[in-house]
């Protein structure tokens, strides 16, 4: 890391680490900003928002929307950060049926459970260190120990660690060492928290809080994860939406080389104007992309209803549809499971199903295992 590039004194500080290089410790929030600069991007986040919120509002069953959007967000999230696998892997091992004990499906399994864990913590906890650092221990559980083991699940880190390069000399940027990073993330905890929290500070905060995670890198291992996840908590904790519906690295994914430069723009120059306009645009195209999907799923679940009732008398077949939205992939035995009914039972409800095309046979998988590949295809970003 140049010292030469970091021109803004006010963002923050080097300091001395290892191997005689230099890290970036950031001021705590909040910073100046120029709140006629971003105020246009501000205002079509905050609409893209509000129409979000009202699109909501139209299902029935919030979870047929929630874990679809949390399923694509952990694919993304993860992709984002190396770690690759199918969302036909994903669905099979929600479903139970884990494939060739993959490490790197696990982990993006992992992200949806440290998503839904976290979102249960905040119904009595405040976003806070106990709140991060369980989500950061259930993102590397049960990993191997090359993937997550030795990576101090749910522990700050104890080592310098660095970004953009194989050595701390070659990197692009290297965040505080882990004493200032501690002080940092005690900061952070106590700007989340503040009294003066309220609209649009909600939204603000939502870009501001993401960059300064980033900029402390917590963690050994998982911190885009863990500040992408931050952005979903937040909207829902600071009422700026009813249920966890914004999922925004899709959107990010899309423009990543440009994201991780504005972040660095921000740490090297102070240039918080274009972190922040990049960020609202991000919201708002997410936003929309979200009430696509609503639309998607709401004919989707329509047609398959009005097509399983001209074939089956049972209302139990309308359950099993029901449910695949929330997880497209089962077994007779899920099937039954989830119905309450006998296997004998439920293998004529899923037959039918498969008849009429709603559900098709995932190939050499025991037990035999069905997805509604109608529903994962309506679940993707435009």
């Amino acid at each position: 890391m140049r010292a030469a590039d970091f021109l803004a004194s006010d963002t923050g500080r080097l300091v001395p680490t290892i191997q005689q290089q230099i890290a970036f410790v950031p001021a705590p929030l909040p910073p100046g900003l120029d709140r006629g600069a971003i105020a246009v991007a501000m205002g079509d986040a905050m609409l893209g928002l509000g129409e979000l919120k009202g699109a909501c509002r139209r299902l029935q069953n919030a979870s047929i929307l929630i874990r679809p959007l949390q399923r694509q967000e952990a694919l993304t999230s993860s992709a984002m950060e190396g770690t690759f696998t199918t969302a036909d892997e994903l669905v099979l091992a929600e479903a139970g049926v884990e494939r060739d004990g993959d490490d790197s499906t696990r982990e993006v399994v992992n992200y949806i459970r440290a998503l839904n864990q976290s979102l249960s913590m905040l119904e009595t906890l405040p976003i806070s260190h106990r709140v991060i650092t369980a989500a950061h221990a259930t993102l590397l559980s049960g990993l191997s120990a090359a993937r997550g083991a030795q990576k101090r699940p749910g522990e700050y880190k104890s080592d310098q660690n660095w970004i953009g390069g194989r050595t701390i000399e070659a990197a692009r940027y290297v965040p505080p060492p882990p004493l200032e990073a501690l002080a940092c993330m005690d900061a952070l905890e106590s700007y989340i928290n503040r009294e003066d929290r309220g609209f649009p500070t909600a939204l603000i905060d939502l870009a501001l809080v993401h960059y300064q995670i980033e900029a402390i890198h917590p963690f050994a291992d998982g911190n885009g994860r863990i500040g992408r996840m931050l952005v979903s908590l937040m909207a829902v904790d600071s009422g700026l939406l009813e249920k966890p519906v914004l999922y925004m690295s899709p959107s990010l994914e899309a423009e990543k080389d440009l994201y991780i430069d504005l972040m660095f723009a921000v740490s090297a120059r102070g240039e918080w104007s274009p972190w922040l306009i990049f960020f609202f645009r991000k919201i708002a195209e997410t936003c929309a992309a979200t009430v696509s999907t609503i639309d998607r799923l709401i004919s989707l679940q329509q047609t398959y209803r009005e097509e399983a009732s001209t074939v089956m008398r049972t209302a139990k077949a309308l359950m099993l549809i029901d449910s695949l939205f929330e997880q497209p992939a089962v077994t007779i035995s899920g099937a039954a499971a989830r119905l309450s009914v006998t296997y004998n039972a439920a293998a004529k409800i899923v037959d039918k199903l498969v008849e009429i095309g709603i559900l098709s046979e995932f190939p050499d998988i025991y037990p035999k295992t069905y997805v509604a590949q109608g529903v994962m295809r309506a679940a993707r970003p435009d």
